[in-house]
């Protein structure tokens, strides 16, 4: 199995993630995803205009581009094939020492540094940014198409002597293209840009932005077409790259009845990353249960909402001119609940909490269509940081005073973490869920005891 490493980038199925200033190793990976975009840096204003990288910044940055340019040439040597995500080519004045001129004032030294300077071969490159993109080698076709939605062009270059051709705009500008060293095994695959934060890339599961199905899918896409090419690369190492006008004679039919076997092969193993996919979103709605043992939160308030509506209750948000709150529970029984939340790193639940829980029970009071104070229950999870079985008393004595005066329950959340396991793995249980159910609604000033499985 070959593995991948992310340098200065993230891709959503690469696990293996090495910062710019990271000083991380590219010995323990086969193949390589670098993006030389420099990353912010404070700057020093100049008095009279302009700016530059403050001292710290340029000693960062010219420290990060010798470890990277090291590791890059390493790379090579030992015949590892890296793919070069081609950023906007961008050049800074970085201060590299100063002068005090007097009590107000200073002088810098200044020089320029550029972010393509650490990327072996020295190209001769520009900014110039585009989508229209010319596959010049059918055999990178499938990479393309695996990154058509999420790339364009931001430089084009002069291709190197040693450089074969592999996209190019649409005037035959290159854009991208393998080169290989003389000295040097390994192969550097220089792409167009692309990345995975647009909009549809990303989505809000549980108050926290994951990976989209579409973005995991495309990334899936991706991996499979890096590593075809690595494996092509290192078995055509002798080989001269074929030049671009072979495309232009006629070729056996046996390579159109492969490509077809092949894309029919695809097919299958796109639609097998998609049931995987659908898998590992299913694994991880139900790991958000978990949630209930050390979160706190927004995180916290989801994986209580989903308990309760797995116990059988509504859980909706109420919002009437100014009046909101977040959690109105109601029962098959009729009762009628309020509940907050909350979590504490190395402490149990203390009483502030019950003054937005009041609060919320008196508001919500007050609506002529309510006739009866609606029940509070104060979900806690104290010492959220340490094993729930060597926890402390979740719930201080206030709380349990301020409970009994206001005929609230308190609920640990780590004991509705074993509420959800069971009713998981036995939804057929109703009498399991109405007991349970039962002990919320019935518990008055203390903390909820559930029932035995």
């Amino acid at each position: 199995m070959k593995s991948i490493v992310c340098v200065n980038t993230e891709m959503p199925t690469v696990q293996n993630e090495h910062k710019y200033a990271s000083e991380g190793s590219l010995r323990d990976y086969d193949i390589v995803v670098f993006d030389p975009k420099l990353p912010w840096q404070s700057r020093i204003e100049f008095s009279g205009g302009g700016s530059c990288i403050s001292i710290e910044g340029t000693t960062l940055l010219t420290k990060a581009a010798s470890h990277w340019a090291r590791e890059l040439g390493g790379a090579l040597a030992a015949g590892k094939t890296i793919f070069v995500i081609l950023s906007a080519h961008e050049e800074h004045q970085v201060a590299t020492g100063s002068t005090t001129t007097s009590r107000t004032s200073r002088t810098y030294q200044t020089t320029i540094i550029n972010n393509y300077s650490l990327i072996p071969g020295k190209l001769r490159i520009r900014n110039a940014r585009g989508r229209s993109v010319v596959v010049k080698d059918s055999a990178y076709k499938g990479l393309y198409d695996a990154i058509m939605e999420v790339t364009e062009y931001r430089v084009v270059f002069e291709a190197p002597t040693s450089m074969h051709t592999i996209f190019t705009a649409k005037d035959g500008t290159a854009i991208g293209g393998v080169v290989r060293f003389q000295d040097w095994p390994g192969s550097l695959v220089l792409l167009p840009h692309f990345d995975f934060q647009a909009a549809e890339f990303i989505e809000t599961s549980d108050g926290e932005e994951v990976w989209s199905k579409k973005a995991l899918k495309t990334s899936h896409a991706l991996v499979g077409q890096l590593v075809s090419i690595d494996r092509m690369l290192k078995g055509s190492a002798e080989l001269t790259p074929p030049p671009d006008w072979l495309n232009g004679f006629e070729r056996p039919k046996a390579v159109d009845e492969i490509e077809g076997a092949t894309a029919e092969i695809d097919a299958r193993i796109e639609e097998l990353h998609r049931q995987r996919d659908e898998q590992l979103q299913r694994k991880a709605d139900v790991m958000g249960y978990s949630h209930l043992l050390y979160e706190t939160g927004k995180p916290l308030e989801h994986a209580i909402e989903k308990v309760l509506r797995l116990l059988g209750y509504t859980v909706e948000t109420l919002r009437i001119g100014d009046l909101e709150i977040d959690h109105v529970v109601v029962g098959p029984s009729g009762t009628r609940m309020i509940g907050e939340s909350e979590g504490k790193d190395s402490s149990a639940i203390d009483i502030t909490k019950f003054r937005q829980l009041e609060s919320n029970i008196g508001e919500d009071f007050e609506r002529e269509d309510v006739n009866q104070p609606a029940k509070g229950v104060l979900f806690g999870n104290g010492f959220r940081l340490s094993a729930p079985a060597s926890r402390a008393e979740q719930f201080t004595q206030k709380s349990l005073t301020n409970a009994r005066r206001l005929g609230s329950a308190l609920v640990r959340t780590a004991d509705l973490y074993a509420v959800a396991v069971y009713l998981l793995d036995h939804p057929e249980d109703d009498a399991f869920s109405a007991a349970c159910r039962a002990a919320i609604e019935e518990t008055v000033g203390g903390v909820v005891s559930f029932p035995d499985p």
